[in-house]
């Protein structure tokens, strides 16, 4: 499969790169950047060729799957510009800098005939793969609420600190995390809090972003992402009518800590609205018979993203990420933006 690669930055080159030139079916790989040492670079490490010009290389090369990984506010431009050449795209993400213009990549994929997926790898990683198996155990009854976090302090100076390149913390991390924990839950949102504030990044782009949503199943999802923390926040934690869990680090690695109850074991109790509590007690729940279960969270546990690229792209299976998932959390972005217009 003829690939190409726009975008020699982070991502493109930590990445997507090392991903494409180690999987003999992707090749040749032929790379697209603005910048002529990134270029020089990619052929003495990768032994790809390269081009300046998107247009061109499209033209020449002809490649059969685009992978884009150029700035956010690009993304359409180059998105729509390969699907009409004839090629499938997969998109890095955010799909685009709003909501419009990820529906109009979406319906010209549709029009062109041509496959789209959005990278979204953290539907993937070891922790949600986990975090998965915790809420499938049914060890915490019905969960009612899921917390993420992801906090750092950092001020941010590159082009994802400024608005006019699609940047922020919301589109940024906030892509990742949305579609994480709509994944993992099968949530369905119903209603969305959000707010978004810049403190110490150097552009004028959000680095500190709350969003609340409650779902069909009334779950609550808290996400918190903060460039502005000089104390790290607890990455995950969920909790249940019989239990919650929480990561820790333990003697063998990090790993989803459960405390649960088992309810054939719990003590009688029954409800009372006498106005004089029994000992001058709040609670009778004092002593609890508490279970813990660890589940480890290993790096054998993630799955490649590339892999279900091969599938979609190559073997004509289902997408790990539908562009419909995409929308949502687009649709879930875009509405976070208008609860909060300025920062």
């Amino acid at each position: 499969m003829k690939t190409a690669l726009i975008g020699l930055g982070r991502i493109g080159w930590g990445f997507h790169l090392p991903e494409l030139t180690k999987r003999e079916g992707f090749a040749p790989v032929i790379v697209v950047d603005t910048s002529a040492d990134r270029l020089a670079e990619a052929k003495q490490t990768y032994g790809v060729d390269g081009y300046t010009d998107f247009g061109e290389m499209l033209e020449r090369e002809k490649p059969e799957l685009v992978v884009i990984a150029s700035p956010t506010h690009l993304h359409r431009q180059h998105a729509m510009q390969a699907l009409r050449a004839g090629a499938d795209v997969f998109l890095d993400k955010p799909m685009a800098v709003n909501l419009a213009e990820a529906r109009e990549i979406a319906a010209c994929a549709e029009e062109c005939g041509r496959k789209l997926m959005i990278y979204q790898p953290h539907r993937v990683t070891a922790e949600a793969v986990v975090a998965k198996k915790v809420l499938e155990s049914g060890l915490l009854g019905r969960v009612f609420m899921v917390k993420r976090a992801n906090s750092s302090y950092n001020r941010r100076s590159d082009w994802q600190a400024f608005t006019k390149y699609g940047g922020g913390m919301l589109n940024n991390y906030g892509a990742h995390f949305i579609d994480q924990i709509l994944y993992i839950t099968g949530a369905e949102v119903t209603d969305i809090v959000c707010h978004r504030k810049r403190e110490v990044s150097l552009g004028d782009a959000d680095d500190v972003v709350k969003v609340l949503m409650n779902t069909s199943d009334n779950v609550t999802i808290d996400i918190d992402i903060s460039q502005a923390a000089a104390f790290p926040m607890t990455p995950w934690q969920i909790f249940g009518t019989l239990g919650a869990a929480m990561v820790e680090q333990t003697p063998e690695g990090p790993a989803f800590t459960v405390r649960y109850l088992v309810p054939d074991e719990l003590p009688p109790l029954e409800a009372s609205d006498e106005l004089i509590a029994k000992g001058r007690k709040y609670s009778q729940d004092a002593s609890l018979p508490w279970h813990t279960q660890t589940f480890p969270i290993r790096p054998e546990d993630a799955k490649s993203f590339y892999d279900a690229c091969w599938a979609y792209y190559a073997e004509d299976k289902a997408p790990l990420v539908p562009v419909s998932d995409t929308l949502r959390v687009m649709e879930i972005i875009e509405r976070c933006h208008q609860l909060t217009p300025g920062v």
